[in-house]
């Protein structure tokens, strides 16, 4: 467990951190326990670290028989981190704090900036221990009895319930418009959020695969890697309808390259190609 500590150190400082800062002084709910924490609060007067210790605890013994005893450990430990620190900024708890005061015109700047910041947490958490904990403990369980549901779509559909009611939450006496911003912010925050995580966890040196089903495999290999400097993998194969001989050939680019890579193959006439995106690349891939 000594290598899951920096991990649970970081995602909870982290977390502790965008929601103090930019979430709950900016008054919207970026979903998951952290938003049903944030909603209590503001509802309640409570500070949000009471709320989140109250939300993870029945959780964190869900996970540990239900799910796996390192996963709910560390998502809990994080959790409980977060908890600590946001119950130890109250200024009720040590005198002298300033709490953070609501200024309309940060909003949308305070959702991107929030949204940053638990999107960072979030991939931490996910990359250590494939969990976030909150509700997609309860997501994650729910999964175990439908399996047709995905884990991605319950947690969504968490967060859309917490968004959702935020609208009745903030600025209550208020006209639609006024009603409507806690819930836009809360989007834009969890847009942000998703984004972020997944340019961490997925990584950012995105790139694209081509495969080209052509007759002439060896003229086109080597204009690719003479212009690109890119090396490519020759596969034999088929054509099923007309059973003539082919060859597939498979290269891996970045993204800058497409267009000069599409002039490359465009004088083929008798050349089928089409790319996908690959989200990390591994290895040396380059002539």
């Amino acid at each position: 467990m000594r290598n899951d500590l920096l991990p649970v150190l970081v995602s909870g400082i982290v977390r502790a951190f965008g929601i103090y800062m930019f979430v709950t002084p900016n008054r919207f709910a970026p979903g998951g326990s952290n938003g049903i924490a944030v909603l209590l609060e503001y509802g309640t007067g409570w500070n949000s670290g009471w709320f989140l210790l109250m939300l993870n605890v029945p959780l964190f013994f869900v996970a540990f028989f239900c799910l796996g005893k390192r996963e709910a450990i560390i998502a809990t430990a994080s959790m409980l981190l977060s908890s600590g620190i946001l119950i130890l900024l109250d200024p009720r708890i040590i005198p002298g704090i300033e709490k953070i005061q609501y200024i309309p015109s940060y909003g949308l700047l305070a959702a991107i900036a929030g949204g940053i910041i638990l999107g960072i947490a979030l991939a931490v958490m996910l990359r250590s221990c494939g969990t976030s904990g909150g509700t997609t403990i309860l997501a994650s369980l729910v999964n175990k009895k439908y399996r047709n549901l995905s884990v991605g779509m319950l947690t969504s559909a968490f967060d859309a319930c917490v968004v959702f009611a935020s609208f009745f939450v903030y600025n209550q006496g208020a006209g639609f418009t006024e009603k409507l911003d806690p819930v836009l912010l809360a989007l834009v925050s969890l847009f942000v959020t998703s984004k972020t995580c997944d340019g961490i966890v997925q990584g950012f040196k995105t790139a694209y695969k081509f495969e080209i089903v052509t007759n002439e495999p060896d003229v086109i290999a080597e204009e690719i890697m003479t212009k690109l400097h890119h090396g490519v993998t020759k596969i034999s194969a088929e054509g099923m309808y007309t059973r003539e001989g082919k060859s597939v050939l498979i290269c891996i680019i970045r993204k800058r390259h497409i267009a000069e890579f599409q002039r490359i193959i465009r004088p083929y006439t008798g050349t089928f190609a089409y790319f996908t995106p690959v989200s990390e690349v591994y290895g040396k891939f380059l002539k």
